[in-house]
C-alpha cells in the first residue's frame, strides 16, 4: 500500500510539471516585441508562407513530444520497487525538459535559415546586417527605480522566517512522539524561508540594473519601465507572502494529527504551485496589457543580435554590460551567460542539482536492494546494510525479545519503504521511540532495550539468523 500511495503522490505532484512546460513553450511560440522563436522578424515575415509552416511544424512537434512524455511518465510508475519509481521520475523530468525544448530549438534554427534566405534575396547593397550594438536610451538608462512595497516585503520576509523559530519553541515545549527530528523539521522550514527571501533579493539586485529601452521615445520608455517595475515588485511581494503562508501551513501540519500530515502537505504544495503560476502569469499579462497602450503608435526597438541568443533562450554577449536582460520569448528575465561569475554559478547550480537528483536515486536503489545483515562478534552486535547502521555493545543491553510481527511504526526520520525501514520511528503499540533497521517482509524481528532506555528493532534477511543472534545476546 505504501508504494501505491507514493505513486499517487508522484502523479499529483509531477504531472503538473509537464503541463507547465507544455503551456510555457506553447506560449513561447508567439510573437513578442518583434521577435518569434528568439529571432528578430524581418520585413514581411509575419505574412510569409515559410513562417506559417514553421509555426505548424512547431505545434505538431510540441504535441508529439508532450504525448510521448505523458506515456513515458506512466511507464515510470510500473516498477514495484520504490527506488526504481524514484529513479524513473528523475530520468523523466530530465527527458521532459529536453523534449519540450527540442521543438523550440528546431524552430529557432528554421527561423534563422529563413532569415538568411531573405537577406540573401535582397540586393547586395541592402544585405548588410545592423551594427552589433545595444541601443541605450539615456533617459531610461538613468532612471531611478523606486523602492516599492519595501515595508510589506520586509514584513513578508519576517513572516516566512518566523516558523523556523516557532518550530524550535514548539519542539521544546510540545514534543510530539510522531513529529520528525528537530533538524529535519528545521531543514524543511528553512528551505522554504530561503526561497521566500530570494524575491526581495531579486528586487534588490534588479534595482541596480539598467532600465531597458523598448522604443526611441524616452518618455514612453520611462512609462513602460515604471509599469514593469511596479508589477514585478508587486509579484515579488505576493510571492514572499505566499511562501510565508506555506511555511506556516507546513508548521501546522507537523504539529497536527499525524494522519492529516501527508494529505495536508500535498494540498498545500499544489495550492501554492497553482497560485504561484497564476500570480506570475497575471503579472506579465498586466505588463503586456498596459505597455501596449503606450506602444500603439510607437515603433518597437529591436536590437538585432540574433547570434547572441542560443536557441533563442540563452543570452551570451560579452559586449553587453547588463547582467540580466528581458527574455526574447515567454515572460521574465534571463542572465547574460558571458559574465564569468554568472556562467560559473549557473554551471555549479546545474551540476549540484543533477548530483542531488541522481545521487538520491542511487542511494535509494542501494538502500532498497541491499539486504540487512546482523552479526555478533566479541560482544558487539552490528547491523549492516551497505554500511554499518548500528553498533550495540552486548554489556549495555538490558533485555531482548523476539517479535513475530512488525509493530505499528510511524517514521520520524529515515527510510520507509515496503522492503526497508531504517532510522528513527515511533511505535504506537509500545508508545516509545525506536531505532529501526529491518525488512518488514522478513520476520521475526529483534527488539532490544538498552540500559539507557534506547530501544532498537532489528531484523536480518534470514529469520533463522535473527533467532541465533537473540541466543547470543541474551543477558
Amino acid at each position: 500500500m505504501e508504494i501505491i500511495g507514493m505513486k499517487i503522490i508522484m502523479a499529483v505532484c509531477m504531472l503538473p510539471v509537464l503541463l507547465i512546460l507544455y503551456g510555457g513553450f506553447w506560449f513561447s511560440g508567439k510573437e513578442k516585441n518583434g521577435t518569434q522563436y528568439g529571432v528578430t522578424l524581418w520585413p514581411g515575415a509575419r505574412d510569409s508562407h515559410g513562417l506559417q509552416e514553421i509555426q505548424k511544424t512547431y505545434i505538431r512537434e510540441l504535441n508529439f513530444y508532450a504525448v510521448s512524455c505523458l506515456l513515458i511518465f506512466f511507464l515510470t510508475l510500473l516498477p514495484k520497487r520504490e527506488s526504481l519509481v524514484i529513479t524513473g521520475q528523475v530520468v523523466w523530468v530530465c527527458w521532459a525538459i529536453f523534449a519540450v525544448l527540442l521543438p523550440f530549438a528546431r524552430a529557432n534554427k528554421r527561423m534563422k535559415e529563413q532569415k538568411r534566405e531573405f537577406i540573401a534575396s535582397l540586393p547586395k547593397e541592402e544585405q548588410g546586417e545592423p551594427e552589433d550594438k545595444i541601443f541605450v536610451d539615456v533617459t531610461a538608462a538613468g532612471a531611478k527605480k523606486e523602492k516599492l512595497f519595501r515595508k510589506s516585503m520586509y514584513g513578508a520576509g519576517a513572516f516566512a522566517v518566523l516558523p523556523i523559530l516557532a518550530e524550535y519553541v514548539l519542539h521544546t515545549l510540545r514534543p510530539g512522539p510522531q513529529i520528525p527530528d528537530l533538524w529535519a523539521c528545521e531543514a524543511v522550514l528553512s528551505s522554504i524561508a530561503v526561497t521566500a527571501l530570494l524575491f526581495p533579493c531579486y528586487i534588490h539586485f534588479s534595482a541596480k540594473e539598467r532600465t531597458k529601452a523598448v522604443t526611441y521615445n524616452s518618455q514612453i520608455n520611462l512609462q513602460i519601465a515604471n509599469i514593469r517595475w511596479y508589477q514585478v515588485c508587486k509579484l515579488c511581494m505576493s510571492m514572499t507572502w505566499l511562501m510565508g503562508a506555506l511555511n506556516w501551513g507546513i508548521l501546522w501540519g507537523l504539529h497536527g494529527p499525524a494522519e492529516w500530515f501527508l494529505p495536508m502537505i500535498t494540498a498545500l504544495s499544489l495550492a501554492s504551485m497553482i497560485l504561484s503560476v497564476w500570480l506570475i502569469l497575471r503579472c506579465f499579462h498586466q505588463i503586456d496589457k498596459y505597455s501596449k497602450k503606450y506602444l500603439v503608435q510607437e515603433p518597437v526597438l529591436t536590437d538585432g543580435g540574433d547570434e547572441h541568443w542560443i536557441w533563442g533562450l540563452f543570452y551570451y554577449n560579452k559586449n553587453d554590460s547588463r547582467r540580466m536582460v528581458e527574455n526574447r520569448v515567454g515572460i521574465g528575465v534571463t542572465v547574460n551567460m558571458a559574465k564569468p561569475g554568472i556562467r560559473y554559478s549557473t554551471i555549479l547550480i546545474m551540476v549540484s542539482i543533477c548530483l542531488l537528483m541522481f545521487g538520491t536515486s542511487g542511494v535509494a536503489i542501494l538502500e532498497e536492494f541491499t539486504p540487512i545483515s546482523l552479526s555478533c562478534e566479541e560482544g558487539i552486535l552490528i547491523a549492516n546494510q551497505w554500511k554499518e547502521v548500528y553498533h550495540i555493545k552486548q554489556e549495555e543491553i538490558h533485555q531482548a525479545m523476539l517479535l513475530e510481527e512488525e509493530p505499528d511504526l510511524v517514521r520520524k526520520a529515515g527510510t520507509g519503504m515496503e522492503v526497508l525501514k531504517k532510522g528513527s520511528f515511533y511505535s504506537n503499540v509500545y508508545e516509545r521511540d525506536m531505532e529501526v533497521c529491518l525488512n518488514p517482509k522478513e520476520p521475526p524481528f529483534l527488539m532490544i532495550e538498552m540500559e539507557d532506555g534506547t530501544c532498537y528493532l532489528l531484523g536480518d534477511a534470514d529469520g533463522e539468523k535473527t533467532k541465533d543472534i537473540l541466543n547470543k545476546i541474551q543477558p
